[in-house]
């Protein structure tokens, strides 16, 4: 009898010990697995610190998933790998929270940000309003436009491209005058918060510029010098882009159109455009008189020589290039045709051309 109860005492006392055996197993395992993903995670997900702040706009759509999100994030370079995120995500609940929408996300989020962000109001974007601006186009057509669309009036634009104060440093050498930012206003489509105010429009503008006319067009900026013999400024590049801009035909003639200019420019001829007329006395080009030709305006080129005091529209990225990079020639002359445009190096050739136009 005392042995039963020894034997079944030993029995339970055994079991007991495989229990918690099989427990102690269980939790120094589940430890050490956490600690291999943990590890594993460290490897494998980015974690954002070592990249600059760059903000990228992210789309999410009503019915993606959890691993679309995470593919989606993937695709954008926020994220390293989408079945790290994914996996992190699931573990610690956050794929049940995802929101759909457009989210303002950052490059330097790391993964546990970016899991917050998704499930934040604060990182979803409002609706926008939207305004395409054409290459060439002035600031008062600029202005007209904004207002056309119902965002501010053209006069409040005007107003604030006059006496707004602009800290982008490209701008510390453009002489104080009337249409001071005509040229800079970088054509482009561009997305306006909620009720937006002109100075959402003009920085939007500027800062685009800062980022086209980049480190490689300053390099050739320095360069120009040593091909023209003078040292032209940022604001004398630019005018000249404003005049390829409205002056050449296809974009093949720009770089000539630019040569055009710069060897008048050295000759110390006028340069004769009518875009300056039409700018100076805000005329369409077929309304013109002869009597405007010979306007008093730093912006008539018919009536004084060199460059006109500022730029007559906001020129595109393919002018900008092509004053900065002229083409090489002996031209003095140009005329637009149907197909293109006539270039010359003599008067006698160019008034044949134009005569035979006439006909």
């Amino acid at each position: 009898m005392w042995r039963k109860v020894i034997n079944v005492s030993n029995y339970l006392a055994g079991g007991l010990f495989n229990i918690g055996l099989v427990v102690a197993i269980i939790v120094i395992a589940y430890f050490i697995i956490n600690r291999a993903f943990d590890f594993g995670f460290g490897l494998l997900a980015d974690d954002g610190m070592s990249r600059p702040s760059q903000e990228v706009i992210v789309e999410i759509p009503e019915d993606a998933s959890a691993m679309d999100t995470a593919r989606i994030l993937r695709e954008n370079n926020l994220i390293a790998n989408e079945f790290i995120f994914y996996l992190s995500a699931f573990m610690n609940g956050s794929t049940r929270h995802f929101m759909n929408g457009t989210f303002t996300l950052n490059m330097n989020m790391s993964q546990e940000y970016l899991m917050e962000a998704l499930q934040s109001t604060r990182y979803l974007r409002q609706e926008e309003g939207r305004i395409v601006i054409i290459e060439g186009r002035t600031n008062w057509q600029v202005a007209n436009l904004a207002a056309t669309l119902g965002y501010f009036t053209a006069a409040e634009f005007t107003y604030e491209l006059e006496n707004g104060f602009f800290a982008h440093s490209f701008l510390e050498d453009i002489a104080e005058r009337p249409q001071r930012l005509e040229g800079f206003l970088f054509p482009d489509t561009y997305h306006l918060p909620p009720n937006p105010v002109p100075r959402d429009l003009i920085v939007r503008m500027l800062d685009r510029f800062d980022q086209i006319f980049n480190e490689a067009m300053w390099a050739r900026f320095a360069e120009l010098e040593f091909e023209l013999g003078w040292r032209p400024t940022l604001e004398q590049v630019v005018t000249v882009a404003s005049l390829i801009e409205v002056e050449a035909v296809n974009a093949s003639d720009r770089p000539i159109v630019a040569s055009v200019i710069y060897n008048r420019l050295a000759a110390g001829m006028p340069l004769e455009l009518v875009s300056t007329v039409v700018y100076a006395t805000n005329t369409a080009p077929d309304q013109l008189t002869a009597a405007q030709f010979n306007v008093n305006s730093p912006y008539n080129t018919f009536n004084r020589t060199g460059l006109p005091i500022g730029p007559i529209n906001n020129p595109g990225l393919l002018s900008l290039e092509a004053a900065l990079s002229p083409a090489l020639s002996d031209y003095l002359y140009m005329m637009p045709l149907d197909e293109g445009m006539f270039f010359a190096n003599s008067q006698e050739e160019y008034l044949a051309m134009r005569a035979g136009q006439m006909e």
